[in-house]
Parts: structure tokens; sequence; C-alpha cells
């Protein structure tokens, strides 16, 4: 599929600059002037070449800005669900009390057996 939309887009492309060379229905004015003949070609592709560079270059920007300010409002998310959880804890707290107690008895066995082995 990627090599036939390559493809598609070359033709298309190919067509546009076929349809561009080979039109001479255009007429460009410069500071008052007519211009035609093979100078129009050249001006119309410099001025449409700058006026699409001009807007590639927005639209990088524009995405770079749009991506950081994503990434801080993921950022800042992540910590609002942090806090949330944080302030959940904190609250269950005093119920969670009766649970914690034999954790916490046990915990201090392992780390005692630990001091044990590691001081022989």
């Amino acid at each position: 599929m990627k090599k036939i939309l390559g493809f598609v887009f070359i033709l298309v492309l190919a067509c546009l600059f076929f349809n561009k060379i080979s039109g001479s229905n255009m007429t460009m004015d410069f500071n008052g002037n007519d211009v035609d003949g093979p100078l129009e070609f050249l001006f119309g592709m410099i001025f449409a070449g700058g006026g699409l560079l001009i807007a590639l270059i927005a639209i990088i920007c524009a995405a770079v800005l749009v991506g950081l300010v994503m990434a801080g409002v993921g950022v800042l998310m992540v910590a609002i669900v942090a806090g949330c959880i944080a302030l959940g804890l904190l609250f269950s707290a005093p119920f969670m009390l009766p649970l914690l107690i034999p954790i916490a008895i046990i915990w201090v066995l392992v780390s005692r057996n630990r001091k044990q082995r590691n001081s022989r």
C-alpha cells in the first residue's frame, strides 16, 4: 500500500507540474507590469514556492507548539491524578491501620533476619 501511495503521489505531482508548464493562460502583474513568457512561469514558481515554504515553517512551528502544550497538559494531568491518589491514601490511612500493623510486623522481622545474615 505504501508503494502504491507513493506512486500515486508522484503521478499527481507530475500531472500538476505538466499542467503548469503547458498552461500559458496565466497572467501575472509585477509592479504594475504584465509579465509573460518564460519569466512568468519562473516568477510564479518562485513566489508560489516561497509561499509554500512560509506555510511549511508556520505549520511546523504550530505543530511544535501544540506538542509542547499537550505534553505540558499531560504532565499536569499525571500530577493531578497522583495528588488525588495521595489524598485518597491519606484520608483512608486511619481505616487501613488494622491492616498495616501486621504488614509492619512482618517487615520488621524480615529486615531483622536480613541484617543478621549480612553481619555474618
